[in-house]
């Protein structure tokens, strides 16, 4: 019986740490997608996007990212020091007063509710697999 027990441990192991990876992933995707999918005037709301674990982000940063390359980067830092399987929350803000304005489809770069499309088209890539 000590066998099973120890081989068990081990599948259960390993599946949690597949499932962080996937969680880790399907994150990473998700904040990618709305980060880029920012409409860009001068890349103030692109550049405020800010990763945290277990709090959101409070205030504005005094950050342009046209590119989001430096956005991205900050943000995929968090992901990689969360643990999915703590259940702990990581979360993607932004505090620019017209954040919501953008998303709603005030800007003709992006259409409206880029945020959600981004979180329903990552669930469904994680459905699928699944």
């Amino acid at each position: 019986m000590g066998s099973f027990v120890m081989g068990f441990d081990r599948f259960k192991i390993h599946t949690l740490q597949q499932l962080d990876q996937v969680a880790r992933k399907s994150v990473l995707e998700v904040f990618k997608g709305i980060i880029m999918d920012t409409p860009v005037k001068s890349g103030r709301a692109r550049g405020n996007w800010q990763g945290t674990i277990g709090a959101p982000a409070s205030g504005e940063l005094e950050v342009e990212d046209p590119s989001g390359s430096k956005t991205i980067s900050a943000m995929q830092a968090q992901v990689l020091a969360w643990k999915a399987i703590t259940g702990v929350s990581i979360l993607l803000t932004n505090n620019v007063p017209y954040i919501g304005r953008l998303n709603g489809g005030s800007s003709t770069q992006t259409p409206a509710r880029f945020v959600e499309r981004n979180v329903m088209r990552v669930g469904g890539i994680v459905q699928e697999a699944v």
